[in-house]
């Protein structure tokens, strides 16, 4: 303050121009910390198709065991669903859709028989390897499906999805 009274002429506070330059700044930090939405929900879509499929095993048996009587359940791209051909009837609430409607396409590549078949006591006949993955994600899921108790590991497949299939190649994965 001036001796003789007046006021300084200086303004107080930020200026427009500094305040928005402020708000673009913390605007694109914010964005770099943050993940994509889109990758979440890509990873999120990948972890409940593989929920999906465990499910579906799971209910196969289930069912087989419950009505004492033998069942099978086809794999396709879409999930578990009643089998095309073969002798045995579809195991009653075994069929369980991969995704939710209106979810992402998720890709699915197995080495899977026809038909996954259920004995009386709940047994899996037929095993092998279920490879997920979403065409905008770059790690894929997996799912080892052993005998007879049905899953004996699932995790993330280090392998080339697109390739010659390998149960070696699933391994648990990091987190």
């Amino acid at each position: 303050m001036r001796s003789d009274g007046s006021r300084s002429t200086r303004p107080n506070g930020f200026s427009l121009v500094e305040c928005l330059l402020v708000v673009a700044l913390l605007g694109i930090l914010a964005t770099l910390a943050i993940p994509s939405s889109s990758a979440v929900q890509r990873r999120l879509e990948l972890e409940s198709g593989l929920r999906r499929l465990r499910v579906g095993l799971d209910r196969g048996r289930m069912a087989a065991e419950r009505d004492h009587h033998p069942c099978a359940l086809q794999l396709s791209a879409t999930g578990w669903m009643a089998p095309l051909t073969g002798d045995l009837p579809a195991c009653r609430v075994g069929v369980t859709p991969l995704a939710e409607s209106g979810a992402g396409a998720l890709e699915l590549r197995s080495n899977l028989p026809d038909a996954v078949r259920f004995s009386t006591n709940g047994l899996v006949l037929d095993g092998g390897l279920v490879v997920l993955s979403h065409p905008g994600q770059a790690q894929a899921l997996c799912l080892v499906i052993g005998l007879p108790l049905g899953i004996s590991r699932s995790g993330v497949y280090r392998g080339d999805p697109g390739g010659s299939l390998s149960s070696s190649l699933c391994q648990p994965s990091d987190a």
